[in-house]
This record gives structure tokens, C-alpha cells and sequence, in this order.
């Protein structure tokens, strides 16, 4: 299933088939987003977890990073269930929305990376 530009024929979104992580890259490191996690505050999670550069993935030093967050109206994301997920992390120690996650997290990485 795709989801295409109206106006052209770009697509936006592809769903992908099950194990999503065959289509990440190698030594992608993928964290799961609860409120059940490891707190941390924004600024700080993207300095512990995300590369500072691209040559510092190539160099061995932080890999890529992933972070899977459940946009469900009620419940959690369980290590059971995502075997894949090496640790749980927040950066609230209240329930978000998906969105206010999403910023929270970009938010970080572009202070980390020095976005204006």
C-alpha cells in the first residue's frame, strides 16, 4: 500500500511488510518510546543515543538510530511484543501523544546537531 502526492506521482508513504527491522540498516539501534522508560530529557537523550555525525556511524562509534513509537489510544509498547526493541525510554514522565513525542525527540536531535 502507498500513499501518493495529489498533485504528482511522489510517494509519500510506503507501508512495509513485517519484520519491519530487515529494512533498517545494519547496527541500527532501535529504542521503544513509554512512558514505562528510561527518562531522560530531550536535549540529553539525543546526546546519549543519536551520532553526532554521519562518520561517526561509519567509524564504529554510535549506529544509526530508530525510535519506535506506539500512537495508540490506550496501553504501551512491550519489550514481549517487539523483541527487537533493546530498551525503553521517555522524554516525559507523562502519557504523549505520538506528535508531541515526535517533537519532544526532533527537537533534541536538532539542538544536538546545531539546527536553527
Amino acid at each position: 500500500m502507498k500513499i501518493k502526492a495529489g498533485t504528482t506521482s511522489t510517494t509519500l508513504l510506503k507501508v512495509v511488510k513485517n519484520p519491519f527491522s530487515s529494512h533498517l540498516p545494519a547496527g541500527t539501534h532501535v529504542y521503544g518510546m513509554s512512558v514505562q522508560g528510561t527518562l531522560y530529557a530531550p536535549n540529553a537523550l539525543a546526546r546519549t543515543l543519536v551520532p553526532e555525525t554521519a562518520e561517526e556511524c561509519k567509524e564504529g562509534g554510535k549506529g544509526p538510530v530508530c525510535f519506535v513509537i506506539g500512537a495508540m489510544a490506550s496501553g504501551h509498547i512491550d519489550l514481549n511484543d517487539h523483541p527487537y526493541i533493546e530498551k525503553l525510554v521517555s522524554v516525559s514522565e507523562y502519557p504523549l501523544s505520538g506528535a508531541a513525542a515526535i517533537s519532544r525527540i526532533l527537537g533534541g536531535i536538532e539542538n544536538h546537531w546545531g539546527i536553527i
